[in-house]
């Protein structure tokens, strides 16, 4: 596992940003969120990434816990946006399980939720 590379999604993650992530895939890793299909493919993961920073929507995305071993490590998280006319933030929690190839570039991170 590559300790950089899960730091620097999470602090962008953190920072309400996807601003530098797509690049920390494999060439040809996957993204995949609950219940959506997969984004297979670094050069996909970008357009995806772009597309919602582009819709400039908020949001918060707090560390629970990591557990890493060898090429695999879990994030446990809750991820926020705010609510629309005033109301309050909708949080849900939710953990990814995230698998790095041999140069220590995300292959695949996996998203459940709950």
């Amino acid at each position: 596992m590559n300790g950089d590379t899960l730091a620097a999604v999470l602090d962008a993650f953190a920072r309400g940003t996807v601003d530098g992530v797509a690049e920390r895939f494999a060439v040809h890793g996957a993204y995949r969120e609950a219940r959506k299909p997969p984004i297979v493919g670094r050069d996909a993961i970008a357009t995806e990434f772009a597309r919602f920073a582009a819709a400039a929507v908020p949001f918060r995305f707090e560390v629970d816990d990591v557990l890493a071993s060898g090429d695999r490590a879990c994030v446990v998280y809750r991820f926020a946006t705010p609510g629309g006319n005033g109301e309050p933030w909708r949080e849900r929690a939710g953990c990814a399980t995230v698998r790095f190839d041999e140069r220590g570039q995300i292959a695949e991170w996996r998203e459940y939720e709950g």
